[in-house]
């Protein structure tokens, strides 16, 4: 006989253990790793984020007791932001030179090791200068693809 696992509430109120939360190690954003053209820029970039979207269609009829939805093609967006370091093989330098042009590639390990790689454009570049902070950059790319050409592959996880 199959039984429903016990609520954790209810385990309390009897006086059972709570059984241990299922899971691996987490991991602290610390050890961010982020290239773009091969370029290593965790020297300079304090934010990163990845993120993925899936436009939908709607398809719901009248009949339908709740909406339905088509999945389209999804995209990939990466947005990161740090200091401004101007030494020519950094951050300033290759995101300015990549503005306009081809997809290229990016490397993104969000625990320093294992992560997410592809080829993007620039979509956006900020430069940010204020008279009581240091100068700061932020820049956004879209994925575009496995290769420099707009092949639409998807993003891989390494």
């Amino acid at each position: 006989m199959i039984t429903e696992p016990m609520h954790w509430r209810e385990r309390l109120r009897l006086g059972l253990p709570l059984l241990p939360i299922a899971g691996g190690a987490r991991s602290h954003g610390k050890d961010a790793d982020f290239s773009f053209n091969g370029v290593a820029l965790e020297d300079e970039l304090n934010q990163i984020s990845l993120s993925f979207d899936v436009p939908t269609a709607d398809i719901t009829a009248f009949a339908d007791a709740y909406q339905n939805v088509l999945a389209g093609k999804p995209s990939a967006k990466l947005d990161a932001s740090g200091s401004l370091d101007p030494a020519a093989a950094q951050g300033d330098a290759t995101f300015f030179a990549a503005l306009g042009g081809v997809g290229l590639t990016w490397d993104f390990e969000p625990d320093g090791t294992t992560g997410y790689n592809g080829y993007a454009v620039i979509t956006s570049y900020k430069i940010t200068a204020a008279i009581n902070a240091a100068i700061t950059y932020s820049v956004a790319m879209q994925h575009n693809g496995t290769a420099a050409a707009a092949d639409a592959a998807a993003p891989t996880r390494a």
